[in-house]
């Protein structure tokens, strides 16, 4: 048990189906001292009522209202409002295993230079059933370049807590492995005050893929941890998440801007094989010039093509996407299985 106090911050649209189980899931942490702020975001749904039926009389939950802003207004408005030691990120739709931030707390005891700590995650379907029992690696893409946390940390020790047994945990500066790409679940993290300080706010002109800036933004900040064990249950497959396909235009153009200022502004810190680099630079344009292409921006897309293949020129599958680009629509829906196989999160 701890006195230290954490803030736990759940932004939430339209999810009174789905939030006293986030609520519950972090009021339930083996953690004295807790406040959970509900943050709703112009909620239509009866959320507000919810939380006052069955919060109303709790002095650890705080409700904040205000008008539709996006998840990143949000989670700014919460962390102008806590006054936790630490600070945690929890979507409404997402719920904490028993055990989270106590092994958290701990992690970052073992290590006092990291600034951040972030586990595993499992992947649930709309049942709740458990499709992926271990999705970080399968959700974020940039892993496919680190075959084992030894090759993204440079410390590693042992965690030893009661309700999750002993967990191996890593530390050490990721600046130069996050930079090509997102290692990091929101639901996940805990943060030190001192690093979100630095840090600073989530960008709120970005209405999806906010998450990537914010915590590559953490990670240049200082050294960081990951815990390795599942401590979250992520639904997926949910019409309104904002990994949903409706947004992967955004998500991907998002995530470029944000590759591009990093190689602009901290390329000399980016201390990796240049074949390295280059692959994920092809990549990424890649993936934003699939996402453009579905979404009928053609002359966007093939722009992100060339950019592809300037930085890695042999590649088949994206010649094909380009010359699609000067295709009629029928010719192009006829590769779109090809996309399936090649999008994701970076």
């Amino acid at each position: 048990m701890t006195s230290i106090l954490v803030s736990v911050l759940i932004p939430t649209y339209n999810r009174a189906y789905a939030i006293q189980r986030a609520i519950d899931s972090a009021l339930e942490q083996d953690c004295e001292s807790i406040e959970v702020l509900v943050i709703d975001d112009g909620s239509k749904d009866g959320t507000r009522e919810l939380i006052r039926q069955r919060y109303g009389t709790d002095p650890r939950v705080r409700y904040f209202f205000k008008e539709n802003g996006g998840v990143s207004s949000a989670r700014n408005l919460g962390i102008r409002e806590c006054r936790g030691e630490f600070v945690a990120f929890l979507d409404s739709d997402d719920w904490w295993l028993p055990g989270k931030l106590s092994l958290q707390l701990a992690g970052l005891k073992l290590v006092p230079e990291a600034g951040m700590i972030w586990t595993d995650m499992q992947a649930v379907g709309g049942d709740e059933q458990v499709l992926h029992p271990r999705y970080l690696r399968q959700m974020y893409h940039t892993y496919r370049y680190f075959k084992t946390p030894r090759d993204i940390f440079s410390q590693e020790c042992t965690v030893r807590t009661g309700a999750l047994g002993d967990i191996a945990l890593y530390a050490g500066d990721i600046f130069p492995k996050i930079a090509l790409g997102s290692l990091v679940h929101t639901s996940t993290v805990l943060l030190r005050r001192e690093r979100l300080m630095k840090t600073g706010f989530f960008r709120e002109d970005y209405r999806s893929g906010e998450d990537y800036d914010f915590h590559l933004r953490t990670c240049k900040h200082g050294p960081v941890a990951f815990a390795d064990a599942v401590t979250i249950s992520y639904k997926i497959g949910m019409d309104d998440a904002l990994t949903a396909p409706a947004y992967e235009v955004l998500l991907a153009t998002h995530f470029v801007e944000t590759f591009e200022r990093t190689l602009r502004e901290d390329r000399d810190r980016i201390t990796l094989p240049k074949s390295l680099i280059q692959d994920s630079v092809a990549s990424a344009y890649a993936w934003a010039g699939r996402a453009c292409m579905t979404d009928g921006q053609l002359r966007r897309a093939r722009g992100y093509f060339l950019k592809s293949l300037r930085a890695k020129p042999w590649q088949p599958r994206q010649i094909i996407y380009l010359a699609a680009t000067s295709m009629p629509p029928k010719a192009i829906s006829l590769l779109r299985s090809l996309r399936n196989r090649s999008t994701g999160s970076r």
